[in-house]
């Protein structure tokens, strides 16, 4: 079965490259969205345009990225990359409706942008002066406080050659469930019920600022400032009732807490440099961001008789930087061709000061040692890259790009190891007409590490802990993918992307053996383990009702499914990646009744996702669904767009099984089963703009 999964990949990286021997004639347009097709929703930004194009969906191209790289998101405003890391969403959502042009859906092969690829959205704007976007969300479900401070405000607008815009927003939750817990031992007798509740309370305020200035033709310079917190606090109780004498009748409080704060500023300047005949130009990038997270965790059990019998405290910082520069020099030796060289460099680094304390027999709260919970990790890391995109005909594009990067890791333990890692892809667009693309690309792609792993931690709910490992070494894997797209007309699309990936190093959860006796497991922790692999597909179709006299209705339809393999390092079997997706399906329908200011609409969708396996316990995470929505939309009450929606109308509920093992997971010792019901949202949002 390996054998054939490598075949499937080889044969998506062999027809990827040989897309740049068949040269073939036709004429290639890009798709044009003018402001006049997007009327019927009422939008009132630039993310609510993009967001109704048929087929296309926004990537911020951040996922697991490092540093800035090539490519980026799949969104262009007037022609250029968006600027540093601004979400590709944030952006488009602070552009006013009101000063969109047009939306081109181009090939991103066919751009001299090195990095993109398949669709990409360009939007054309103009100036119309001091404008702004307001939204304001409001949701109630029973059990909860009331969610009413959620909303977002922006202002922008053109003094002169320079662009500005301002944008305030609060992106709060209010969520939880309540639900029955059972434990069973392993003959399947119930030894204890249990009656939990959980509430998960979170606060997003932050400001931004953005600014572009174009002194003099050809010369653009971007800044961007964000500021953000994030207040979270969680609480779960459980009241336990014993069934037999294996079960306790006590109640637990679990508690957790976070006051983060997070900012980043990223600045740009792109100018002619050299070889001003075949258009060179330079770009000089500087981004730093920083991130501030004070949390505390606390356990506490109490016996009806005895009260308080148990306790711990968990507290920890962590200080997280990130500074990144970086270099581009591009130029067009030919008008169907392109080159680019960038050079890159990151510094990364957290500092985290951690600490236990336990509840003794005398009703006070001691310190308890944690070997590797304080530390701190750095990483410098240097990077460079060609990359050349070429027209091979009007059907085809081609983007090829190489280059290699070298990182130095090291920890206050005294321990530095450095890495040098080769990377690069290639990517080929085959356009045989304006209805059909085909993109292929072939990535070697090296994974970021999370700093967090090489420092220890504790889960006082769980009961376990979790072994820092500074050995740590970044996984690796060569990615090979395939995308359709098939535009059918009159808003009707299809599109199937099919793709593998062949890992090294994959970082997941591996055993800790006692020093003495080497065959004895005494925990676990996150490392390294030699090979995975990754296989699936993502299929997604646009119906829309004119083209048979439905005007108005539009019909959205996502199946994505995924398969893993990677072999257990306790047990040694073939199992799924932990926590990796299995599948996912969402339907969405939206009706603007025409002639009328009404819309409703109808959404479901439900996602699975594989075991987590640890040194002694296996853990289900189960959202029961699917969940469903039904809204109602007015887009003009006194100049305002409203919408209602009501939420969960299948009942879903967020349940959890786990299967708790001797160490090595030998002997079945309990199973804990329970289910937490949502109840119904309600969610009022308005919106507008000036």
């Amino acid at each position: 079965m390996k054998s054939l999964k490598s075949a499937l990949l080889g044969g998506l990286v062999a027809f990827t490259l040989n897309t740049a021997a068949h040269a073939i004639e036709a004429d290639k347009k890009a798709q044009v969205f003018a402001p006049d097709y997007f009327n019927q929703y009422a939008p009132r930004t630039a993310l609510d345009m993009v967001s109704r194009i048929p087929g296309f969906q926004v990537d911020s191209g951040d996922n697991g990225k490092r540093g800035l790289g090539n490519g980026g998101a799949n969104v262009l405003i007037n022609g250029n990359r968006i600027s540093g890391k601004t979400n590709a969403r944030d952006q488009l959502s602070r552009i006013n409706a009101k000063n969109v042009i047009s939306i081109e859906i181009v090939d991103g092969t066919s751009l001299d942008i090195p990095g993109l690829s398949g669709q990409v959205a360009n939007v054309i704007t103009k100036n119309t002066g001091v404008t702004g976007t307001w939204e304001w969300r409001g949701e109630l479900r029973t059990g909860l406080e009331p969610n009413l401070l959620g909303g977002k405000a922006t202002v922008s607008g053109e003094m002169g050659k320079l662009a500005w815009s301002f944008t305030a927003q609060n992106n709060p939750f209010r969520n939880g469930g309540r639900g029955l817990e059972t434990l069973t031992d392993a003959a399947n007798t119930v030894f204890e019920t249990r009656f939990e509740d959980g509430q998960f309370y979170g606060d997003q305020p932050g400001v931004s600022a953005d600014f572009t200035w174009k002194p003099r033709d050809k010369h653009i310079a971007n800044l961007n400032l964000k500021y953000n917190q994030f207040n979270f606090n969680g609480r779960e109780t459980s009241k336990r009732t014993a069934i037999t004498t294996a079960g306790t009748t006590q109640e637990t409080l679990f508690s957790n807490a976070e006051d983060e704060e997070n900012g980043s500023i990223d600045i740009d300047y792109e100018f002619p440099f050299l070889k001003q005949s075949q258009n060179g130009k330079l770009k000089l990038i500087g981004y730093y961001r920083f991130e501030q997270s004070p949390t505390v965790s606390r356990f506490d059990i109490f016996d009806p008789n005895l009260g308080q019998t148990d306790g711990s405290r968990f507290f920890q910082f962590a200080d997280e930087q990130e500074l990144i520069g970086r270099t581009e020099y591009s130029w067009k030796p030919r008008a169907d061709r392109d080159w680019q060289i960038g050079v890159e460099g990151v510094f990364n680094v957290l500092d985290i000061e951690s600490s236990l304390l336990l509840l003794d027999a005398n009703g006070d709260f001691v310190d308890e040692p944690i070997e590797g919970a304080t530390s701190r990790v750095e990483e410098k890391r240097a990077e460079a890259t060609v990359t050349h995109s070429r027209k091979l005909s009007d059907k085809w594009n081609l983007q090829a790009s190489g280059g290699a990067e070298y990182s130095q890791i090291s920890q206050n333990t005294g321990l530095t190891r450095s890495f040098f890692r080769p990377n690069g892809f290639v990517s080929a667009t085959y356009k045989p007409n304006d209805k059909l693309t085909i993109t292929t690309k072939a990535e070697r792609v090296v994974g970021q590490l999370s700093f967090f792993d090489f420092i220890s931690s504790v889960s006082l709910q769980d009961n376990l802990d979790t072994t820092g490992n500074t050995n740590l070494v970044p996984q690796q894997s060569w990615n090979g993918e395939i995308e359709f797209d098939k535009n059918f007309g009159n808003g009707n699309t299809f599109k199937a992307v099919f793709y593998g990936r062949l890992i090294s190093d994959r970082v997941d959860r591996i055993p800790v053996f006692d020093d003495v006796d080497p065959t004895l497991i005494v925990g676990d922790a996150v490392g390294n383990i030699d090979s995975a692999q990754q296989y699936g597909m993502n299929l997604s179709a646009t119906v829309k009702g004119d083209k048979w006299g439905y005007k108005g209705l539009q019909l959205d339809l996502t199946l994505n499914l995924r398969n893993s393999s990677i072999e257990d390092p306790i047990q040694g079997f073939d199992r799924r990646i932990n926590n990796d997706f299995k599948s996912y399906w969402a339907v969405d329908f939206r009706h603007d009744i025409p002639k009328t200011d009404w819309a409703w609409g109808l959404f479901a969708d439900q996602f699975h996702q594989a075991d987590n396996f640890r040194i002694s316990t296996i853990n289900d995470f189960t959202f029961a669904g699917p969940w469903g929505s039904v809204f109602i939309e007015h887009k003009d009450i006194f100049g305002m767009k409203a919408k209602f929606t009501v939420g969960n109308l299948f009942d879903a509920s967020d349940d959890f099984r786990r299967e708790v093992f001797d160490n090595g997971r030998v002997n079945l010792l309990h199973t804990e089963d329970r289910s937490r019901e949502f109840d119904t949202t309600y969610r009022l949002q308005l919106s507008g703009s000036f």
